[in-house]
This record gives C-alpha cells, structure tokens and sequence, in this order.
C-alpha cells in the first residue's frame, strides 16, 4: 500500500494539530527535566552495575560486558556520556539522569515519526469513508498516554534501559509503518533488523520479543510469500547485531543462551533444580556468610551479575504454580498503574457510543498490528516477571490499536451527534496529565522531603558520602574488600573504591545469635581478607559495645573494623 504524505493541519475546534504538538512537546520537556532534578539523588539497585557495564565496554573487558543479567548498549551510552562530561563516581549518579533526558527526547521524537505514519493511515481511513475520532483528538490522546506510560511508569529518575528500550520499539513500529506503505525498497526490511538487534543489546527481552515484530512487518504486505526474502534480510541484519554478544555469552556458560534472567527468576520464584556451576564461597552456612569474587573492578560482585551466580540451576516445572504466578502478575500490571483501568472504562464507553473493528487481515490493519505485539509483550512479561517499566511500551502500542478500532459510526450516532464520545476522550486526556503532573510533584516531594518516617533521596544519597569519608578516615582505602549486612545502597562502595565481596545474607539471624558466634563469624570474614563490615538498620545500636560504631553524619548505619 502506497501512501502520499498530506501535509494538510487538521484541527478540532480550531485548535490545530501544530498547537496540540507544541503544548505536549513543552510539557513533555518541562515535566522530564523537572523529573530528573528534583530526584537526581536517586539511585536504583541495578545503576552501579550499568555504569561499570559501560567502564568493561570502555577497558574492553569482554568477559564482563558478557553479562547474563544486563545488557550492554544503555552501559555503553553511560560510558560515553562519563567520557565527555569527566564524572566521577560522587557526582555520576546525578548527571546521568541529564543522559535520561537525552534518551527521553529521543523517545518522543520517535514517538512524533510514529505520529506522522499513523496521520496518514488516518487520512487514508478517512477518504475511505469510514468516520473516525478526529485527529487531534486521537494525536492528544497518544501523547498523553505516552506521558503516563514514560514519566509515570518508566520514569527519568531510573538509572536503567527501559526508556531505552521504549524508544527502539517506537522506532521498530514506525519502521513496519513505513513497510507497509511501500514494501519495495529491501533496506527497509535491514533498517528494521538493526532496530531489533539494537533491542536486544539494550534489553535481552527483545530476543524473545522479536519475532512477533518480524511477524508483523510479514504481514503488513499484500504478498506474505513475497516478504520471505526481505524478511530474511531483516532477519540477517538482526543476527549480524546481536550476533557476537550471543556468540560471547553463550561461550561464557559452554552451551547456547541469549541471557538467563527468565530462568535465573523461574528458579527463584518457582522452583529450581541442579547446583550452581558458580557459586559463591561459603564462609558460614548456618549464618549464611559468603564470598563472592568476579572480575576485578565491579563493586559488589554478587549484584554485577546476578544470574551468573544461580547458572547450573534449572527450573523445575509446575504448571499450576506457573499459572498462579502468570494471573498475578497481569493482575499487578494492572494494580500498579492504575490510571489504565481509566483508559479500558473509557475505551467501553467510546465503543459504546460509536463502534470498533479490528480492520484488514491482508495487509493487516493498524489495530492488529499494534494490538497483537502489546499482547504478546505483555504476556511473556506476565509469564515470569512483570513491572510497570516494563510493558509501558507495550501498553501503549495497545492503545494505539484500541483508538484506531475505534469510529463515530454505529448505532448510537446520538451520542456523537451531542460530543458526547469526545467529552470522554477529553476527560481521559485531562485525567492521564492529572496523572502525571500528580507524580511529578509526588517524585519531587520524594526527592527533596522525608516523607512518613522516610528520608529523602537527597538525604540517602548524603548517608552515602559520609559513609565514604568515614570508611576513608578510618584507614580502608581504594581495592579493599570489605562486607555487608542484607540489603542496603552500596554508592558509598562506589566512592571509595572498595570491593563487597563479604556478605551476611540474613541480617536477622545475624543479629540473633550471641555474642561469641558473632565474634568467630566476623573472625572467618577476617582471615579471608575482609577489612570491615557495613550494616544498615538502628538495631545495631545494641552492639556498640562490641566495636560497631554508628557512622558520623548517618542515623542507621554501622561500621565494624576488623
């Protein structure tokens, strides 16, 4: 199907579509950078593995870039934003949400590209004869939900690929678009290859994701037989991409894999069987003490790669247990963002005042094409692990499919005849930017305020540097190793330059034992190079007396010297 470009202005009302962009682009630009200062502190679980992800890529440590749980290219972008801007690791933390920014507006202007393609399918629908919701209307609607599903469900201040990801598979959904406008050209077939291997090197999901979107492009053309050849070529480039990180990490465990979150989570979750090939060294068993050694520059070796650790383990099969988990998590999808139970009661009311169709089936038409990769996406998430961030994109390609089903025909012209479906589509508009300036401010509080009994991110991220300056004048310097109690932010490593190879994994039972199994606990940390212990939490301060001192500057953290 070949489409011309129609470069009309559409409006509503007499508010033009030019008017509905520019407000959303500066809200859009407002709200992320708002987003990334007020919580710069923050810093999630898996950052400091990212950023040394990107310092291996840069010293080319290709064993460690070889991650089983994280991919490299969001590591890479870390690596050379680091480069250019001089950080260091007590002011990294806070200057590479400027680089989420960056990847923000890269993703809203994937999302304008989409927006252009969608125009045109929306004008041809409209020559047609068929009477869809106006354009504007449709063009708020989509950067609304796009503000909702990115700023409140992905979110600036997550040192993390997400947003990444997002933006590839935008930029994969205009690519099949274009596809299916003209199909003649081959290097479209390749543009779209690259765009899946770029996927996968930002987040091994799309290994697994990618052939529903080869799929899609198949069947966005009149002649499935014809697109073999040329989804072949995507195919190639596809694997030309993600070919050496597969070719190293399958090397790396001795047998093939594309990454080994799903089953390390499995395992976890569901159950396992087998023992590690890679375990950790049992220093305690009984007190759960143990020493992780990998690599020699990541701070805490047991986060840098978690599933290293847990290879060797298989999950062990249980259908009924799976479903249960399966349901759960669609259940949490839902739960935890609530405002799409606003878009599913409003996507009945407008099918109810107007109708739905699902178009084509030969080329498929834009609710298929959208609609069936926000199912699948969403399902193999559900099928192990789900968070909001992660099926953000896909819920709004959903959306996409959901509005372009949608028309004023039917047979309650009545309610159209009133604005009725468009006062629905207006106040859904209004209730998802209600959403987002409502997380806006609520990151802000969060990020600045105590909140009930809380500290702020700030007030975190300064515990961590003074847990550095004291470990610094207490004589543990840049390459000692050193334990922790649980769990607990380890920036403070970071900044120091020490190693966490020591860990107490049940504080709990640490802290109920008596006083001499302590003493030889810590003694066999000792005698395996350990310098200190750090732990989390005001209880200690009933072992104060046993050499645990409360750290100047913090409220709950402890160090014993050994």
């Amino acid at each position: 199907m070949l489409i011309r470009p129609d470069k009309r202005t559409l409006t509503y009302h007499g508010i033009s579509e030019l008017q509905i962009r520019l407000f959303f682009w500066c809200s859009s630009l407002l709200l992320a950078g708002f987003n990334a200062y007020s919580t710069r502190f923050f810093i999630n679980d898996d950052a400091i593995a990212y950023i040394e992800i990107g310092e291996a890529i840069k010293h080319f440590h290709w064993h460690d870039v070889a991650n089983f749980t994280f991919s490299p290219m969001y590591g890479l972008l870390i690596a050379i934003f680091q480069s250019i801007l001089q950080l260091n690791p007590f002011n990294e933390i806070l200057w590479i949400k400027l680089l989420n920014c960056l990847i923000f507006f890269a993703t809203l202007g994937s999302l304008e590209t989409l927006l252009r393609f969608l125009k045109r399918e929306y004008q041809v629908n409209s020559e047609a004869g068929q009477n869809p919701i106006p354009w504007p209307l449709i063009q708020a609607a989509l950067y609304s939900i796009f503000l909702v599903t990115t700023l409140v469900s992905v979110r600036v201040r997550l040192i993390n690929p997400d947003m990444l990801v997002y933006c590839l598979i935008l930029l994969c959904f205009s690519t099949i678009m274009w596809i299916r406008e003209n199909d003649e050209p081959f290097f479209k077939y390749s543009i779209l290859g690259v765009l899946i291997g770029f996927g996968y090197l930002a987040k091994a999901y799309l290994f697994l994701f990618s052939p529903v979107l080869l799929a899609m492009a198949a069947f966005s053309i009149r002649s499935f037989k014809k697109s073999i050849p040329k989804i072949a070529l995507a195919l190639l480039s596809m694997i030309l991409i993600m070919g050496p990180l597969l070719v190293t990490l399958s090397m790396k465990k001795g047998s093939f894999t594309y990454g080994e979150g799903g089953r390390h989570v499995y395992s976890i979750l569901i159950g396992g069987q087998g023992s590690p090939v890679n375990p950790g060294k049992i220093i305690d068993a009984r007190n759960r003490i143990y020493v992780y050694e990998y690599g020699n520059f990541c701070t805490r070796p047991s986060s840098f790669d978690v599933c290293y650790w847990t290879i060797g383990v298989e999950p062990k099969y249980n259908s009924a247990a799976h479903a249960k988990m399966f349901l759960r998590n669609l259940a949490e999808t839902v739960s935890q963002s609530r405002w799409l139970l606003a878009i599913m009661v409003w996507a009945i009311f407008q099918i109810y005042c107007g109708s739905f169709r699902i178009g084509a089936l030969k080329p498929i038409g834009v609710p298929i094409l959208f609609g069936v990769p926000a199912f699948f996406g969403i399902a193999l998430f559900a099928l192990i692990s789900t968070e909001p961030r992660y099926v953000a994109p896909f819920l709004f390609s959903g959306s996409v499919g959901l509005i372009f089903g949608m028309s004023r025909g039917g047979n309650r012209i009545v309610f159209n005849k009133w604005g009725i479906g468009d006062l629905g589509m207006l106040l859904l508009i209004l209730f998802l930017m209600g959403n987002v300036i409502n997380s806006s401010i609520d990151q802000a509080i969060r990020g600045l305020e105590s909140k009930k009994g809380k500290p702020s991110y700030h007030e975190n991220y300064q515990d961590q540097v003074s847990i550095s300056d004291f470990l610094s004048k207490m004589g543990i310097k840049h390459g000692d190793h050193v334990a922790i109690l649980g769990h607990s932010a380890i920036q403070w490593a970071r900044m120091t330059g020490v190693r966490i190879t020591g860990e107490i994994e049940d504080p709990d039972k640490f802290f109920s034992i008596d006083s001499g199994e302590r003493f030889n606990c810590l003694t066999l940390l000792k005698n395996v190079g350990i310098r200190a212990v750090i732990a989390h939490g005001k209880k200690w301060t009933r072992f104060v007396d046993e050499g645990w001192i409360l750290i100047p500057g913090t409220d709950s953290y402890f160090l014993k010297l050994l």
